[in-house]
């Protein structure tokens, strides 16, 4: 009996030190050398291309605007990066109960989006990854989005084998701005199943562009990591799903805040 109550216990300590040892630290940046990490806050915005019902005050961006961020593998013509008014971007990142919400803020002084369907990537569009916290081989253990800002969507890499396909439980609205343009998206993480939506969680993450400038092809890829965009060798960035609501924000851009949120938020 006593036998039987040690190996239990062993057992369990092994199961708890293999899950431990899965969950990976988070990549680092590749010029600050910080951990890439943001905390992903609950709120439900609209899907309209307007990002004024974003309190982008009270959320830490993941932010790609480095010459260290640029993946010289994915050149294909004498692209040279003359700064973040030639392409950069900032990533903010929300979650409800069906919901993950992206609002990207890109600058980019030529736009080219020339391509269409599985071939959105090869002008200027943004790619999203969401993954395992895992450091793994390539294509291992993620989810890849893109869209663009003709509202054009797709999704490449898929864990639960229904990928290369235009999502049709992703919503995405866009516009254009004075140095770039802003991208909306909502994807119903119901159909990303083999991640883990829920407080407390930590969900991997790597959002990056691609820049076309005159076009028609890709010139240039910036990622968070500074790697390939699929490479999760050495790890994606980290978002941790929050229990925290960010307050409300009205059509104005004025914060609206309620006595049950201010509540809710002690």
């Amino acid at each position: 009996m006593q036998f039987a109550k040690y190996c239990f216990i062993w057992c369990l300590i092994l199961l708890i030190s293999g899950v431990t040892i899965a969950a990976d630290p988070a990549a680092k940046h590749p010029k600050t050398g910080k951990p890439l990490v943001i905390d992903c806050f609950r709120g439900t915005p609209k899907i309209d291309g307007n990002l004024k019902d974003w309190d982008l005050g009270a959320l830490t961006p993941a932010v790609l605007d480095t010459k260290e961020q640029i993946f010289p593998g994915a050149a294909q013509g004498a692209k040279a990066w003359t700064g973040p008014k030639d392409s950069s971007g900032e990533f903010y990142v929300q979650w409800d109960d069906n919901n993950v919400y992206i609002a990207a803020v890109m600058k980019d002084d030529k736009l080219s989006n020339q391509k269409a369907g599985g071939a959105i990537w090869n002008a200027d569009t943004i790619e999203v990854f969401f993954s395992t916290p895992n450091a793994v081989a390539p294509h291992a253990e993620h989810y890849q989005y893109g869209f663009d800002v003709k509202n054009q969507i797709w999704n490449w890499c898929n864990m639960d084998g229904a990928g290369n396909r235009k999502p049709d439980y992703m919503e995405a609205k866009s516009a254009k701005t004075g140095d770039g343009y802003i991208c909306e998206v909502a994807i119903d993480y119901s159909h990303i199943k083999s991640l883990g939506f829920k407080a407390g969680n930590t969900i991997g993450f790597h959002p990056c562009f691609d820049d076309a400038d005159d076009g028609p092809d890709r010139q240039l890829q910036m990622t968070w990591t500074g790697r390939e965009a699929h490479d999760q060798s050495k790890g994606f960035g980290h978002i941790i799903l929050s229990s925290r609501a960010v307050a409300p924000v009205d059509a104005k851009g004025k914060l609206t805040v309620t006595w049950s949120e201010i509540k809710t938020q002690q």
